[in-house]
């Protein structure tokens, strides 16, 4: 069983012990795009590990944000290498407002994480094991990478997958028609209407996608002192991008291409994925196991302590097979 960073001390764990611990060995990068900019990294290579975790953060979130899981993983053998997504974090942006997402297309993504592989992550590990954990947003591009390189990874986890977004007050057919259309009209990299500027004021435990008030303060607190770390809106470019994925992600012949081993982790009380998509995905994906997590929302990996418990061994578990 994995030693968990407890909720009663939580900040004092992170400040005192994971964060300094993981400052040690970390290796910040900035890997040059061949499209123009830079992807920001986070690598912490274990000379002695025997595997290596890819993690693709979600929509609106960090590689900074998953430190808490690259502390399990690392002291589970694993080397781990983390990037911040294009519209993200310090890698490039398209928009000098830090609060706004945008990307003209989603394969963009994928395209990144090519790079990343091959500059950073491959040449690192010289043929050993690699392993991917994906959350959300980071979920679909994790999906579309092992349809694309099924070569890549011994065993992979999908964490909320974004197989389908959630798009109220919109149905997915008008959302993608109302998106399309202000695309048309230029106006593709505008704040799409249905989100506003970051506010700490708005952000809090009761409405966001975690159940652990220690955890939520912890990087909400991080997200006020970065501006870097204030994503909390898309543009309608974005959101086109975000509604196309489903087709492609629960099209049975692309699926049929997944031969990697495969767990999916579901938020029982999700609300910004679709569960039903979720669960077709995974059943049409040969052999994949699928863990419902009845009392976590979105974030699964920002639960309280009884659900994490159970989670992190499960993830660490199902790589280290």
């Amino acid at each position: 069983m994995t030693e968990l960073v407890r909720e009663e001390n939580y900040e004092r764990l992170m400040r005192k012990i994971v964060e300094p611990g993981l400052a040690a060995m970390r290796e910040e990068i900035d890997m040059p795009l061949s499209g123009g900019g830079t992807l920001r990294a986070e690598v912490y290579n274990r000379l002695d590990a025997t595997r290596a975790v890819v993690i693709l953060h979600g929509y609106t979130e960090s590689a900074e944000k998953f430190r808490e899981m690259a502390w399990y993983f690392i002291h589970a053998g694993f080397s781990v290498f983390a990037m911040d997504h294009r519209g993200h974090g310090r890698s490039v942006r398209a928009l000098e407002d830090t609060s706004i997402t945008h990307v003209e297309h989603f394969e963009d993504y994928l395209h990144d994480l090519e790079e990343f592989m091959e500059k950073v992550v491959r040449p690192r590990m010289q043929g050993g094991t690699l392993c991917l954990y994906a959350h959300s947003m980071g979920g679909a591009v994790g999906a579309f990478a092992l349809m694309e390189h099924p070569d890549w990874f011994a065993r992979a986890v999908l964490t909320a997958p974004m197989i389908a977004p959630v798009s109220k007050p919109l149905t997915p057919g008008l959302a993608r028609a109302v998106a399309g259309a202000m695309c048309a009209l230029g106006q593709g990299k505008r704040r799409a209407f249905i989100g506003k500027p970051f506010d700490p004021a708005s952000e809090t435990l009761e409405t966001s996608c975690s159940t652990s008030r220690a955890r939520f303060d912890y990087y909400e607190r991080k997200r006020v002192e970065n501006r870097h770390l204030q994503n909390c809106s898309p543009t309608y470019g974005w959101v086109r991008e975000a509604v196309s994925v489903t087709r492609k992600l629960l099209d049975p012949q692309n699926d049929a291409k997944i031969v990697t081993p495969l767990l999916l982790c579901q938020a029982g009380l999700d609300t910004i994925v679709c569960l039903p998509e979720q669960e077709q995905f995974a059943a049409q994906v040969k052999g994949a196991r699928l863990i419902r997590y009845e009392t976590a929302r979105h974030e699964i990996y920002n639960s309280t302590d009884d659900v994490m418990e159970r989670y992190v061994d499960d993830v660490i578990g199902f790589l280290s097979e």
